[in-house]
């Protein structure tokens, strides 16, 4: 069995089948992405802290199943995972406008829903990292990220506008059919793939001692151990400014959903010339290099949204897309790259395990406690203020972390990996 999955590996149809519904889901996302926090704040009257706590629905969720949904990952068939989070994400997408024409749509409901939603997305984000090397390996495997991540910035390029330009002619809760649809192609199209994935581990061991395991394997790498402690720290950033961008724009700019949107679309659009230009650049900068470099740029980059809100009003949409569009590429000139690390540095065995970790922490601790958080520094100081903290997070502890790893040593992926799989084998001794 698992000599015919690795033959059957790097399959063009599956590569296709995957790429085509996985594309056309992230346009649903980043539909739905923009969609929920203006329907909290024009039809259900959220303010900072609700959004925060809107946000904060999302990734709730990782903190309560986050660790065991990478034990159960690694346990059993990874695809399977990925069909069951696409068909709740159907259901609950549909509740949506359906609670909204019963006329018992509240903010609380709608943050519920959310917790749902998230439930489901982290099994998903949890899995296809973890199943994407058992589709593809080597270059391909590299170039599938790269691609996946090119289609989720050029997604969300067209998604936020869509979004914008769909709420202007519907409400925003019917807009969610439009995401539901989406992925009901995703699960049509995984559902299709015919290559195999090796047998589950016939030995079980107890739920504890597997994530004792995946933190033993986390903990031992040392250059995934600080990208991890980042990821902890950026998603502390990224809950507070994207917590609060889209009420800022709309409460303190006086945007409209359609300019909203077209902000949005300007982040993905930086997004997927980051990912086409990431291959390249690790080549031509060097990993390591790239990764300090391009993390000390995202950073500074992130204080020309508060900025919007001290220069002529004109002037603002202008500082606000050129915020989005430069975070954009940077964002992904880092993630491309990473991913693509992590995937080499961790053994399949327990790459469900390290990637529900790294989530757990990353999303559930970071993202929540950033969301929350900018909600009351919002509505206590003022959203500029609230997004300032958040430029300086994203600033400057990267720069502390990756220049105390001397990460600028590692001129390849390979190369990162390779060192932590030694440290990691001598830990083992």
């Amino acid at each position: 069995m698992a000599r015919s999955a690795a033959i059957i590996k790097n399959d063009p149809r599956d590569l296709r089948l995957v790429t085509a519904g996985q594309g056309i889901s992230l346009v649903g996302d980043s539909i739905t992405q923009l969609a929920l926090p203006i329907m909290a704040v024009d039809l259900l009257g959220a303010d900072s802290l609700g959004t925060g706590f809107l946000g904060a629905a999302s990734t709730l969720a990782y903190l309560f199943i986050g660790l065991q949904a990478g034990v159960w990952v690694d346990r059993s068939s990874r695809r399977a995972y990925l069909l069951a989070a696409d068909l709740v994400r159907v259901v609950l997408l549909l509740a949506i406008p359906l609670a909204y024409v019963l006329g018992v749509l509240t903010l609380p409901l709608l943050i519920a829903m959310q917790v749902g939603l998230g439930a489901a997305t982290v099994f998903f984000n949890v899995a296809w990292p973890a199943y994407a090397p058992r589709l593809a390996s080597g270059v391909t495997l590299l170039k599938l990220n790269a691609r996946m991540a090119i289609m989720g910035e050029g997604a969300g390029f067209v998604g936020p506008g869509l979004a914008g330009a769909l709420i202007g002619i519907f409400s925003a809760p019917f807009v969610m059919v439009v995401d539901a649809v989406t992925f009901a192609v995703s699960y049509v199209t995984l559902r299709a793939i015919r290559t195999p994935e090796p047998p589950s581990p016939k030995k079980r061991n107890s739920l504890v001692h597997d994530l004792k395991e995946g933190l033993r394997a986390l903990w031992v790498r040392p250059n995934l151990r600080l990208i991890t402690f980042e990821g902890v720290n950026g998603n502390i950033a990224y809950g507070i400014m994207i917590g609060q961008a889209i009420i800022f724009q709309r409460i303190d700019l006086g945007f409209e959903p359609a300019l909203i949107g077209a902000v949005a679309s300007a982040g993905f659009l930086g997004g997927f010339l980051g990912s086409i230009s990431a291959p390249y650049l690790v080549k031509r900068v060097g990993f390591g290099k790239l990764l300090i470099i391009g993390t000390a740029l995202f950073g500074l980059n992130e204080f020309l949204l508060p900025l919007a809100a001290f220069v002529p009003r004109e002037l603002a949409p202008l500082f606000s897309i050129a915020n989005f569009f430069i975070g954009g590429y940077f964002l992904l000139i880092y993630i491309v790259p990473v991913t693509s690390y992590r995937q080499q540095a961790v053994p399949d065995r327990l790459l469900g395990r390290v990637m529900s970790i790294n989530r757990t922490l990353a999303w559930g601790f970071g993202a929540t406690l950033g969301f929350v958080l900018g909600g009351f520094l919002g509505n206590a100081f003022g959203r500029p203020n609230a997004l300032i903290v958040g430029a300086v997070l994203q600033t400057v502890i990267p720069i502390v972390i990756f220049g105390y790893a001397r990460i600028w040593r590692y001129p390849t992926i390979e190369s990162a990996a390779k060192f932590d799989n030694r440290a990691a084998a001598a830990a083992e001794r």
